[in-house]
């Protein structure tokens, strides 16, 4: 996603990213006195003709080309990968506005559940941007034991709630064949804290049940089939598979400026899959942002990968997909800025 292309000098820079930015405003070829039209707006000034020369420079190098004979010029993806790439490089010092932090700010209504935070972000996500916007959210059976605690619904009735120690928790009701005892589900509940703490559910599900289910004959049978009825629940809701999660499909779909049907619907039908888009967003985890332009995943369309943490080593990722020309700064200082809000409201929900 960033091989090195074709340095340039420092005019060629400016010129470049001076057409790319007016591209993606206006999505027309430009032509030279319109490009120094907009680099004059800049507080720079240069003649037609001197700019006419660079962009004649930069389409021999690669990174501009004419849509048609007698039209002016538009950026190659290499032209676009070098201008993304320039953005990366400045990724931590783009900064929102503060009307963008208050528009963020109006979204966070819960923070008692983790996940349930992640899908506030991700809504701010797709309605600021005007995207399709994704959330990968790690599978619960990864994630490390903090607590399971039984309550008493009726007797024939246990409802289990399974609490990690990254804050996310699963609620299982459990129907039995008789009634249990209140002691009888505080010995249970005791047994599995003490011995389980701190594994992955993944380790109790795999080896652990096992040895439990032994061990647990002391208990009695009942507490055998409150135990096997919930960790088959929760298997049932969560698969062991990282979740995808999906908002804005409709931007994208009803966009005036889509060209080829065909290409975004296999687009659509590849997120539908999921599989796919996870595997992909899932190879990102270990850069600050990923981009990939038209034709790495899919013409006329760029996505857009930022990790996130929530804590205990567990990370996740947002993805925003959308069309080649989008405002990249833009969209980096909005994942920036629920990246870098995302742990501060974790921190405070973890202190009420």
């Amino acid at each position: 996603m960033y091989k090195k292309v074709t340095q340039l000098n420092e005019r060629e820079e400016q010129i470049l990213k001076t057409l790319i930015e007016q591209h993606i405003q206006t999505r027309d070829a430009l032509s030279s006195g319109a490009v120094a039209a907009a680099y004059t707006e800049k507080g720079r000034s240069l003649s037609s003709a001197t700019v006419r020369n660079v962009l004649h420079a930069l389409e021999e190098k690669g990174f501009l080309e004419k849509a048609h004979l007698s039209a002016g010029r538009i950026p190659t993806r290499k032209g676009f990968r070098f201008y993304v790439n320039q953005l990366v490089e400045q990724y931590y010092h783009l900064e929102m506005s503060p009307d963008a932090r208050d528009h963020l700010s109006g979204y966070i209504r819960d923070i008692s559940d983790t996940r349930a935070l992640l899908v506030q972000y991700l809504d701010f996500l797709k309605d600021e941007t005007g995207f399709m916007s994704l959330l990968v959210f790690p599978s619960l059976f990864n994630m490390r034991l903090a607590r399971v605690e039984f309550v008493r619904l009726s007797p024939r009735r246990v409802l289990m709630v399974v609490t990690t120690r990254s804050n996310l928790y699963r609620q299982v009701v459990v129907d039995l064949d008789r009634d249990i005892s209140y002691e009888e589900l505080i010995s249970v509940n005791r047994y599995l804290n003490r011995e389980f703490f701190g594994k992955t559910l993944f380790q109790v599900r795999q080896g652990l049940i096992r040895g439990m289910r032994q061990r647990v004959e002391q208990i009695d049978s009942l507490a055998k089939q409150i135990l096997s009825s919930s960790f088959r629940e929760i298997e049932r809701m969560d698969a062991g598979e990282d979740e995808l999660v999906v908002r804005g499909m409709s931007n994208l779909v009803s966009r005036e400026d889509v060209h080829n049907v065909r290409q975004l619907q296999g687009l659509v039908l590849s997120v539908e899959e999921k599989h796919s888009i996870v595997e992909l967003i899932n190879t990102c985890m270990d850069r600050d942002v990923t981009v990939f332009l038209s034709g790495e995943i899919a013409d006329d369309y760029s996505m857009i990968i930022s990790p996130y943490g929530i804590g205990n080593g567990i990370k996740g990722a947002f993805g925003l997909l959308g069309p080649v020309c989008m405002d990249y700064r833009r969209v980096f200082a909005t994942m920036r800025l629920m990246t870098g809000t995302l742990m501060s409201a974790i921190i405070q929900k973890n202190m009420n």
